[in-house]
C-alpha cells in the first residue's frame, strides 16, 4: 500500500494574507462586515482621553458572535481560540484579549449588546426577510449557573447574617452555636435530618469563610451577598433563595424536576424565522410575557399593522392578554388550556350546569341558568396571584330549585359564578380557535418558533447559562439571538448567490 508522504519537518511558509487560509464562503466574513457597520461612537467617546488602552468593541463583538456560532461559550475557551484558531485570529485582528477581559465585556455592556441584536433585525429588514404579517411567541426554561445545594430559607439566611455581623472568633464551637440559633428558626424543627444537615452545611461554609479570612473585604463581600439575597425575598414570594445566583428561581423543566433557572422568551417572524424580540425573566409562567414581547417587537421593528397574526401556546392564554391584543387590533391565535378546570367557584358533577350552559344578559348584567333562574351581580374582586379582576354572581331562587344539589355543593344551596375579566373576549377567541382556518394558522407556529428554540438549545448547545444575575444572563441570551439571526441571514445570502449563479449558467447554456 502507498501512503501520502509526510511533510512534518518541512519549514512552513504561511501566505502573506491570513484570509488565504479561510474558505471564501466562511460565515466569519458576514460577522466581520455586520459588526463593522455598527456605530460605536458612544463607546469610543467613553474611552476617549489618556489611560490604559482598551480593546475596541468591534473586535470583542466579532469574537463573541463567532464563538456563539461555534458553540464556544466559556471565556477561557474563547481566549484560547484567539491565540490558536485562524478564524479568531483574523476577527481579533491579531490582538489577544484575555479571558477576564472577554468575560467582563460580556457582563458589563448591556445596552451595547442589546443594540447589536437590534442591528441584526435592521439588517434583516433591509434584505426583505422580515414580513411581520405573522409572528409567534414562545418561552423556554434555561438552567441557571447555580447549584441546588447552595439554597437557603429566609430564617437561615438571617442566622448567617447574624454570624457575619458579629464576626465570630476562632475557638467557638460552631455546632453548639448553630444548634442554639437553629432552635429559634421557624420551621427548622420540622425538617428531616438530611435537610438539617444540608442547611447546617451552608451556614458552616459561610461562617468558616468569615473566620478564616480576617480581612474586611471578605466580610463586606459576604454581607453584600446576604443583603442581595434577602432583597429577593422582599421582591418575590419565594421560599428559598440561591446564594450563588440569588436572582434565579426554581422552575419545572421538561423532565418534571425543579431546577434553578430563568425563563427565556423569543418572538419569531414567520417569513424566514428571524427573532424579532427576546428577553429573560424570573416568571415561572409565560402568561405575563406576551405584552412585554409585543412591546419589544414594536420597539425593534416599529408599530405592528392592524390584523397582524399573533400565535402563542396555551401558556399565554388569559383574558388580559386577549384584551390587550384586541385593543391593538391584532389578530390573536391562542388556544384555551385543555383541562377540566371549571370557570365557577365550585365543582359541578352534572354537566348541564357547567358555566358554558349559563346565558349572560349583558343589558341587565345577569346570568340565566338552565332552569331559568337568575344570578345577579354580587361584588367585584382581584386575584393578586393571577393579576386579574373577577366578578361574583349569586343565584336568587336556588333554594326552591329541585336541581340545586346537582348544581352546587354549597351548604346554603345557592349557586355562585366567578367570572374572570374579559371572559367575553376569551370565549370569542375560543370559538375562533375551533375553526379549521384558525387551526391551520396556529399549526404554523410549530414550524417557526419551536425550531428556533431547538436551534439554540441543540445546535448552539445553549442549555445552561454561564453568567449569573438577571442583567448578565440577558446579555448572554442577546448574543445567542444575534448569532441565530446572523446565521439565518448568511443562509439566505448563500441561497441567493447560488440562485444567481444558476441563472447565469442557464443563460450561458441558452447561448
Amino acid at each position: 500500500m502507498v501512503f501520502f508522504k509526510s511533510s512534518k519537518n518541512q519549514i512552513w511558509t504561511l501566505p502573506p494574507d491570513i484570509r488565504d487560509l479561510i474558505p471564501p464562503d466562511h460565515i466569519c466574513y458576514l460577522v466581520e462586515s455586520f459588526v463593522d457597520e455598527i456605530d460605536f461612537s458612544e463607546f469610543e467617546f467613553r474611552y476617549a482621553g489618556s489611560g490604559h488602552p482598551a480593546y475596541h468593541p468591534s473586535i470583542m463583538f466579532k469574537i463573541l458572535i463567532q464563538s456563539m456560532l461555534d458553540r464556544v461559550r466559556p471565556s477561557r475557551a474563547i481566549a484560547r481560540n484567539v491565540r490558536e484558531n485562524i478564524v479568531y485570529m483574523y476577527l481579533a485582528e491579531k490582538l489577544q484579549p484575555d479571558f477576564r477581559t472577554i468575560s467582563d465585556f460580556r457582563k458589563e455592556n448591556e445596552n451595547l449588546i442589546a443594540e447589536v441584536f437590534k442591528n441584526t433585525i435592521k439588517a434583516a429588514k433591509k434584505l426583505g426577510v422580515i414580513g411581520l404579517e405573522q409572528i409567534s411567541v414562545d418561552g423556554s426554561i434555561v438552567k441557571a449557573s447555580a447549584s441546588k445545594n447552595n439554597v437557603v430559607m429566609k430564617d437561615v439566611l438571617e442566622v448567617i447574617g447574624e454570624y457575619v455581623k458579629n464576626e465570630l472568633k476562632k475557638g467557638i464551637e460552631i455546632d453548639k452555636v448553630e444548634d442554639e440559633h437553629f432552635g429559634n428558626c421557624r420551621g427548622y424543627d420540622q425538617l428531616t435530618e438530611s435537610e438539617k444537615y444540608k442547611v447546617k452545611a451552608v451556614v458552616a461554609k459561610y461562617i468558616k469563610q468569615v473566620n478564616k479570612d480576617k480581612s474586611d473585604n471578605r466580610k463586606k463581600e459576604t454581607e453584600d451577598i446576604i443583603k442581595e439575597a434577602l432583597d429577593e425575598f422582599e421582591k418575590d414570594s419565594i421560599e428559598k433563595v440561591s446564594l450563588t445566583d440569588h436572582e434565579s428561581r426554581f422552575m419545572k423543566n421538561k423532565k418534571g424536576t425543579f431546577d434553578l433557572a430563568y425563563n427565556t422568551q423569543i418572538t419569531v417572524d414567520h417569513k424566514m424565522g428571524i427573532i424579532v424580540a427576546n428577553d429573560v425573566c424570573q416568571d415561572r409562567s409565560d402568561m405575563y410575557q406576551l405584552k412585554p414581547q409585543i412591546e419589544l417587537v414594536e420597539e425593534n421593528c416599529g408599530l405592528l399593522k392592524e390584523g397582524t397574526k399573533i400565535c402563542a401556546d396555551t401558556g399565554y392564554c388569559s383574558g388580559n392578554n386577549i384584551h390587550y391584543l384586541n385593543v391593538k387590533k391584532l389578530d390573536p391565535y391562542i388556544p384555551e388550556k385543555e383541562e377540566v378546570t371549571k370557570k365557577t367557584t365550585e365543582n359541578v358533577e352534572d354537566i348541564r350546569f357547567n358555566f358554558s350552559n349559563f346565558e349572560y344578559k349583558e343589558e341587565i348584567d345577569e346570568f340565566i341558568c338552565p332552569e331559568n333562574k337568575r344570578l345577579k351581580f354580587l361584588h367585584e374582586g382581584y386575584e393578586k396571584g393571577r393579576r386579574r379582576k373577577y366578578r361574583i354572581y349569586k343565584g336568587t331562587k336556588c333554594q326552591s330549585c329541585e336541581f340545586s344539589k346537582n348544581c352546587t355543593k354549597r351548604k346554603d344551596g345557592v349557586r355562585q359564578l366567578k367570572i374572570a375579566e374579559f371572559s367575553k373576549e376569551r370565549k370569542q377567541l375560543a370559538d375562533k380557535m375551533k375553526t379549521e382556518i384558525a387551526k391551520k394558522i396556529f399549526g404554523q407556529r410549530k414550524q417557526v418558533v419551536e425550531p428556533a428554540i431547538g436551534n439554540y438549545k441543540e445546535n448552539l448547545g445553549f442549555r445552561e447559562f454561564l453568567t449569573r444575575g438577571l442583567k448578565s444572563v440577558k446579555n448572554e441570551f442577546n448574543l445567542v439571538c444575534t448569532a441565530i439571526n446572523l446565521r439565518k441571514i448568511w443562509i439566505f445570502l448563500n441561497k441567493k448567490e447560488i440562485m444567481r449563479k444558476d441563472s447565469m449558467t442557464k443563460c450561458n447554456f441558452s447561448l
